[in-house]
């Protein structure tokens, strides 16, 4: 699933457009269907380890109510849009959806959201701090997008939802089935629904510096990490009741040698392929040894499987390699890089891509552990 760029190309939209101001990019989805109705999308809402809500609203007074939710009977006619978080991880034509952005870094996709609007639903006007993009589903929807403005402030109108007075929009379109719309970071925007409504959100990750620097600080503790004290030979050198510019320098210093010294590349991969929403993971209930996976990878109707959504990442230093699956670390073998990448790169693996990797011992036991932790599972076809 690609983006029909009709408007403009691929290069100008990274240019001139990404994180800097909002698009629609009209008929960028040939012949759009939804990949998932309303009615499997309540399914999902009535389950425990999805975060979903719904947001009502009438005469501007503003309600939110979280899931899980066991019915849904006493919803009004109109003004009310029905969210669920995370339906990339529960659905696979959901997650198809995020080839359309596979032109961007794949760690930066955060998951993709799906709402079903009824007749003058939505959230109000609001600003996220992360990039989206907005795939029109069913019906149609209006939206009003204002230019990206960091100074622009939200307030809390109702437990749970965060709106902006105004906005000035620079976009006034109503989008049809296959329009997306791009909404950079800051860029305040609301949309209200024109008949029944599906939208799919792909939105994505972008940590905070109190985010990464209190992770780390997990990381060091965890990984006990960080043990080496502060010398101060320039103790000498100071004013006893002054605290030194030099000084102020030289703690800075042996703070960020931390990073320097390869443990935030460790913590880096780590923390960036841990899930931020709950996946779609089940050990398998068979424990599976090395000889019957190796059987498994040279059979004709056999595949192997990701679990969706589930985020790899891997490293070379120093004569080592670094692989990382749903922030667990794995120690492998130089050799093992050409099984890691096909690993890392691809959904799925049948015996031919398979082929040139079956012989390394290590990538079977690798596979089996992978499998038996239910990040892949086994597939008959």
């Amino acid at each position: 699933m690609n983006i029909n760029w009709n408007n403009i190309n691929q290069e100008q939209f990274l240019n001139e457009y990404w994180q800097q101001k909002p698009i629609v990019l009209k008929a960028a989805l040939n012949n759009f269907d939804d990949p998932i109705d309303a009615n499997e999308l309540a399914g999902l809402a009535m389950e425990e380890v999805v975060e979903s809500r719904i947001v009502t609203t009438k005469n501007n007074e503003w309600s939110v109510k979280h899931g899980p939710f066991s019915d849904f009977d006493n919803l009004p006619e109109q003004g009310w849009s029905l969210l669920v978080q995370g339906v990339d991880r529960w659905n696979p034509e959901v997650f198809a959806l995020r080839n359309a952005v596979k032109f961007l870094p794949n760690w930066r996709v955060d998951d993709v959201m799906v709402s079903y609007s009824a007749v003058n639903g939505g959230v109000g006007a609001h600003l996220d701090q992360y990039d989206v993009f907005i795939v029109q589903g069913s019906g149609k929807r209006r939206w009003q997008v204002g230019a990206v403005d960091k100074t622009k402030q939200q307030k809390e109108i109702t437990q749970d939802l965060l709106q902006v007075d105004s906005i000035d929009p620079i976009i006034d379109e109503i989008l049809s089935p296959g329009d997306i719309l791009y909404i950079p970071p800051f860029s305040a925007h609301c949309g209200q629904t024109i008949e029944p409504s599906m939208s799919f959100s792909i939105g994505f990750r972008t940590p905070s510096q109190t985010e990464l620097l209190t992770s780390f600080a997990d990381f060091v503790f965890e990984n006990e990490l960080g043990k080496t004290r502060f010398n101060g030979k320039d103790a000498t050198n100071e004013t006893p009741t002054i605290l030194s510019k030099s000084t102020v320098e030289n703690l800075k210093t042996f703070m960020l040698d931390s990073l320097d010294n390869g443990n935030f590349d460790k913590f880096l991969h780590q923390f960036l392929t841990e899930p931020t929403r709950e996946l779609d993971i089940v050990p398998s209930e068979q424990e599976w040894t090395e000889e019957q996976i190796l059987q498994l990878c040279v059979s004709d109707n056999i595949t192997f499987n990701k679990a969706l959504a589930l985020q790899t990442s891997y490293f070379e230093n120093d004569g080592q390699l670094h692989f990382y699956c749903n922030g667990n670390y794995f120690s492998l073998l130089p050799e093992q890089i050409d099984f890691i990448e096909d690993l890392h790169l691809h959904e799925s693996l049948d015996k031919f891509q398979l082929k040139s990797s079956v012989s390394q011992l290590e990538n079977i036991t690798l596979l089996t552990t992978l499998i038996n932790t239910g990040y892949w599972y086994i597939d008959e076809v």
